[in-house]
């Protein structure tokens, strides 16, 4: 276990912590939104933009059925990775 586990706030299991889990250890510079496309609202869809410094940096949309199980969770843990988080 590296040092940065130690600091995390909880440990992400579920693709459907990924909004939660960047809100929570992001650092102050980055922000996650997390907003239905307008052409539909259904608890299965998602869009999470990440901005950084009040740009784009990174953009995911989709369906929670059409993913592979645990591909939130690995683009979660290598953003914080990127990022030095």
């Amino acid at each position: 276990m590296d040092s940065s586990e130690h600091l995390r706030l909880f440990e992400i299991t579920s693709d459907f912590e990924f909004y939660c889990y960047l809100k929570a250890h992001l650092p102050a510079k980055y922000t996650i939104v997390s907003e239905p496309l307008k052409s539909y609202f259904f608890e299965r869809h998602f869009r999470y933009l990440i901005h950084k410094e009040g740009k784009l940096f990174k953009e995911y949309t989709g369906s929670f059925d059409d993913i592979e199980k645990g591909y939130l969770v690995g683009e979660a843990k290598k953003i914080l990775e990127s990022i030095g988080a």
